[in-house]
């Protein structure tokens, strides 16, 4: 909550909520907005100094009604009570999506229109809102894609990520590269990883595993499982030192001279 300060006073055993006017003026929140959603979300009795305009909210735990409050003097709450309560004010969403953080107007210099761009992203909650035009809301978070639009629009984001990175670069690559790379990436019908967590730490051979990354682990697996390698691909042909079964490699061609 970046809307209030938050003070916890062990002795009295309660949690003191000091607002910040600014803060909620330009998140177009009142302070009784904020005791109303406190009171939902906690269930428990929030106490304000003033009725209509409050800049102070007091909670103490097991506090649910001016009958518990009566009885706190009785029974108080514990300590652990009060920080699993501080705890869960701190991390609590008052107003806004999920996962976003700021949202900031910018200009697209090509088109003169104006745009939201944010900090974080949720593509699933921001498509639910009305007003958003869902044909051009776009995010940089793969698995997000692939989880709201499914895999043939997550490889294109792939794409089209990679191709923003090398423009940004000024590097010029054939397109049907990035392509190559999208395809192996969403192969199997859900989006991997290069590394060795992902697609090269999947590959059958185990030359071609151990080429890759931590060489030694992948060899030591092997030799303890009596894993084979049948020279298939083209990492273990080179490293073995023979033709790889590619192109001339392929065939088994021979030009005999006619004698004379």
């Amino acid at each position: 909550m970046n809307i209030a300060s938050l003070e916890t006073d062990v002795a009295q055993r309660r949690l003191v909520l000091k607002l910040n006017k600014t803060n909620l003026k330009q998140k177009n929140m009142t302070g009784a907005e904020v005791k109303d959603k406190l009171e939902r979300a906690t269930r428990l009795l929030v106490q304000a100094d003033k009725d209509k305009n409050p800049s102070t909210l007091t909670l103490i735990p097991g506090v649910h009604t001016e009958e518990d409050l009566a009885e706190i003097a009785e029974n108080p709450p514990s300590y652990t009570m009060l920080l699993q309560l501080e705890e869960k004010i701190r991390d609590m969403r008052l107003k806004g999506i999920p996962n976003i953080t700021r949202a900031n107007v910018q200009l697209d210099d090509k088109t003169g229109e104006y745009y939201l761009s944010t900090i974080g992203s949720n593509l699933t909650r921001v498509s639910e809102i009305e007003t958003i035009d869902r044909n051009r809301t776009y995010t940089n978070n793969i698995i997000e894609i692939f989880d709201f639009l499914g895999i043939e629009a997550a490889r294109q984001a792939i794409v089209d990520e990679l191709q923003a990175t090398l423009d940004g670069a000024r590097l010029e690559v054939d397109v049907r590269h990035l392509l190559l790379v999208a395809d192996v990436m969403t192969s199997e019908g859900e989006v991997r990883a290069i590394g060795r967590h992902g697609v090269s730490g999947t590959k059958h051979s185990i030359l071609a595993r151990a080429a890759f990354e931590v060489t030694v682990n992948h060899l030591l697996k092997a030799g303890v499982i009596g894993e084979k390698d049948y020279l298939t691909g083209v990492a273990e042909n080179i490293i073995v030192g023979q033709p790889i079964s590619l192109g001339t490699g392929s065939v088994e061609l021979f030009y005999i001279p006619d004698k004379e």
